[in-house]
């Protein structure tokens, strides 16, 4: 039997839960029917031989709360007089408790058999598969699919982070766009997740994610900023799950180099299709996927939106929109007297039908725990200022509730990006008060401490790796559009920022020199202050760029980004030299000193794309060997054609040459050796480009991939184990109940 946790569910999901439950066991409709909270009637049947049968679903956690609200309805039932009364409840229920319960309320309760506890349910529901599909809530939740996550193979990342996993599962609201999401991977192996920010796409990948892993699949890869680490974590014959979450947004946006890479997401989304034991998952805000496609050649050729689920408020039902409130605010641990005046005059359904709708400001003001700060009688109130007014979610908290310390200290994190080192934030905000002595304001450990407390489970949440270092992010992305967008236009605070910069990232995190979208363009003054702070600091450069490094245990540390010098200088290169002298001066002068021929370094092919290289001098041949002996992948041989227009009699020599076709054609037959399956309709157009590029004879591989290509001359339909034959319907009642009913016998229950 299935050991399934039924109170994950709220006590409205735990009602239709009861109502599917026994539609099925007993053969009849159950009427979905509330008179009201005092009312005593949750479900209800009835048949022309027999009055009303009542049937109530009682969601406590132990038998002691369950025999005491029981108690109270004794005289609610009798005044109902019905002819039989059948409870449902989530907790286990011995031989004793029902027979307790049964003598509550003779004559209604017949028999113990209409007494199901949560043994009953489970064994009905283990005879009913298709209602075991239907709440999916229940099973991707479910202990041993949880403890399958965490002793899953996951690189990249400590853990799948199974606290919070959990409390989102309990805000989960079945939709539409979860069986949407299904059918997508079904057929695409991949899926790009997009909508305005807060609706709801980290959550959505997230699900889907726990249930592939509880669908077989074995690993899971999550990709923090570059599609680098898919290629490197992507290991054929294991069933692997990748999430690239936010994939084009700040950490991979904004460069303009990804216009010479464009094509490094669009290769592996082709490297995923044609492994049957693949799939990949992305998510990202919608007006900046439209942006992407219109900059980038490789998005607008291969059509990648075709996998795209829009998550879109404007098909969200009102019904919908009520769950996810009442979900967030039954777990929101809210005294009832505040709970009372939202209930109040149906007060909840100004909210539920308001323009600015979005589960993120929901989510924000249950985090803050506004009641704290507000009277009961205010609290509805209070919440409808938020949805009046977004920006004011944090204005109003970063305003009211920190003090100038720490709202500077967020200003400076702005600068540096997440997730960061706690030590390198010290360094920098510690800097920001010593070179803004102005303000007035004294740095001191201890206040630095006070503040990271103060910020913590608002703005900033902190993590720790196996060796204790301490890395700072955002609660969630809107804080970081919110202190953009609040920095943003403000010269002083911009002026006071740049003076105290100590990293390389803080000259690009947030700021550039050109328009980029979901950056703060620096004016010709500031820009001149750029380029002086550069060459203030350029005998002293430093990073305080990390990335998580994991082991074959799971184990992980922060790592520091320690080639970082290139990326850095064409980030300059394409947003601040072009107005700024010093900026080039710097650029050029780095860029001789600081190369060396052991590099393999793909920025370093960018900024010798992109420099006057008549200003260096430097040995071409001893360039393109340290490249190619880098090579070791067909990719990778296929890529080394940008060297044609850099050195383009250098590179004719090298490609003719015997060292070239020695290391070549080894890299080639590795390659084609591992080859599988529908792996085929991926090397089978690598292997043509590589034979059109190089003098390399290679019909042979040709003519084999070719038959190869015959044999598997259809994609083989594979089937995620997962969307066979299942259906989501949800249950439809439409006939019978309102909308509007329907969303008062939810929030009716809020206090139960």
């Amino acid at each position: 039997m299935s050991n399934y946790d039924l109170n994950i569910f709220s006590p409205s999901e735990f009602e239709e839960f009861c109502r599917d439950i026994l539609q099925a066991k007993l053969n009849i409709f159950v009427e979905s029917f509330k008179t009201g909270k005092d009312g005593g009637i949750d479900l209800r049947y009835s048949t022309p031989q027999k009055k009303n049968i009542i049937i109530q679903a009682k969601r406590y956690k132990d038998f002691t709360s369950l025999i005491n609200n029981l108690k109270k309805e004794i005289a609610k039932v009798k005044s109902l007089d019905p002819e039989s009364y059948i409870i449902t409840t989530s907790i286990g229920l011995t031989p004793q408790n029902k027979d307790i319960i049964k003598k509550l309320f003779e004559p209604y309760i017949k028999s113990t058999e209409d007494i199901y506890g949560r043994d009953d349910l489970l064994n009905i529901l283990d005879q009913n598969k298709k209602i075991e599909e239907k709440y999916y809530k229940l099973w991707i939740t479910s202990t041993p699919i949880l403890q399958k996550v965490l002793h899953s193979k996951i690189y990249n990342q400590s853990q799948f982070e199974i606290e919070e996993i959990n409390e989102q599962a309990k805000l989960f609201v079945q939709n539409d766009s979860f069986p949407k999401a299904l059918k997508i991977l079904d057929e695409h192996r991949y899926i790009i997740i997009s909508g305005i920010p807060g609706i709801g796409k980290t959550t959505l990948a997230r699900i889907l994610v726990q249930y592939l892993l509880s669908s077989g699949y074995e690993e899971f890869v999550y990709l923090s900023d570059k599609i680098d680490d898919g290629y490197t974590y992507f290991h054929e014959g294991r069933k692997q799950v990748f999430l690239f979450d936010d994939f084009l947004g700040r950490n991979f946006f904004d460069a303009k180099s990804l216009q010479k890479n464009d094509d490094k997401i669009v290769k592996f989304i082709k490297k995923i299709q044609s492994s049957p034991d693949k799939v990949l998952i992305l998510a990202t805000r919608e007006y900046i996927f439209n942006q992407a496609k219109e900059i980038y050649e490789a998005f607008k050729i291969n059509n990648i939106d075709v996998a795209k689920c829009l998550i879109d408020l404007s098909v969200y039902t009102k019904v919908i929109k009520a769950k996810i409130l009442y979900n967030h605010l039954f777990n929101g641990e809210i005294p009832d007297e505040f709970l009372d005046n939202l209930i109040k005059d149906e007060n909840y359904k100004s909210l539920i039908t308001h323009p600015n709708y979005n589960p993120r400001i929901i989510e924000t003001f249950i985090k803050q725990k506004i009641w704290t700060n507000c009277s009961p009688n205010d609290f509805f109130n209070t919440i409808k200022n938020f949805f009046d007014n977004p920006e004011f979610v944090w204005l109003s908290s970063f305003q009211t509730s920190l003090n100038k310390f720490s709202q500077y200290t967020l200003l400076v994190l702005a600068t540096l990006g997440t997730p960061v080192l706690l030590v390198d934030l010290e360094i920098a905000v510690k800097n920001f008060f010593v070179e803004n002595a102005i303000l007035g304001i004294n740095y001191d450990p201890i206040t630095f401490e006070q503040s990271i407390r103060e910020l913590e489970n608002t703005f900033i949440k902190t993590n720790f790796d196996k060796k204790g270092n301490i890395v700072i992010e955002y609660q969630n992305p809107s804080i970081y559009d919110f202190l953009v967008n609040y920095i943003n236009k403000k010269n002083t605070i911009i002026s006071n920022l740049i003076s105290s910069f100590v990293f390389i990232e803080q000259f690009q995190t947030i700021f550039s020199g050109n328009e980029l979208i979901g950056k703060i363009t620096l004016n010709i003054d500031q820009i001149k202050a750029v380029g002086d702070k550069i060459i203030e600091l350029e005998k002293d450069l430093k990073t305080c760029k990390i990335y998580k490094s994991s082991n074959h245990n799971g184990d992980f540390e922060y790592v520091k980004n320690r080639e970082y010098l290139y990326s850095f200088l064409n980030y300059l290169n394409n947003n601040y030299a072009q107005v700024s002298a010093k900026v080039k001066e710097f650029i050029y002068r780095n860029f001789s000193v600081k190369f060396d021929y052991s590099t393999s370094d793909s920025e370093y092919l960018q900024l010798l794309n992109n420099l006057d290289l008549t200003k260096f001098e430097f040995d071409e041949e001893e360039i393109i060997d340290s490249f190619f002996c880098y090579t070791q992948t067909m990719d990778e041989l296929n890529e080394f054609e940008a060297f044609r227009l850099i050195f383009p009699e250098t590179y004719q020599n090298w490609i003719t040459s015997e060292h070239f076709s020695e290391i070549a054609y080894p890299i080639i037959d590795k390659e084609l050796e591992d080859i599988s399956g529908d792996d085929i309709f991926y090397y089978h157009p690598l292997l043509e480009s590589i034979a059109a590029k190089y003098p390399l004879d290679l019909r042979e591989e040709l003519e084999w991939i070719e038959k190869k290509t015959i044999d598997y001359d259809k994609l083989v339909d594979h089937q995620i184990e997962m969307a066979n034959d299942r259906e989501f319907d949800d249950y439809d009642n439409s006939d019978k109940i309102s909308e509007d009913t329907i969303i008062m016998e939810i929030f009716n229950s809020l206090k139960e």
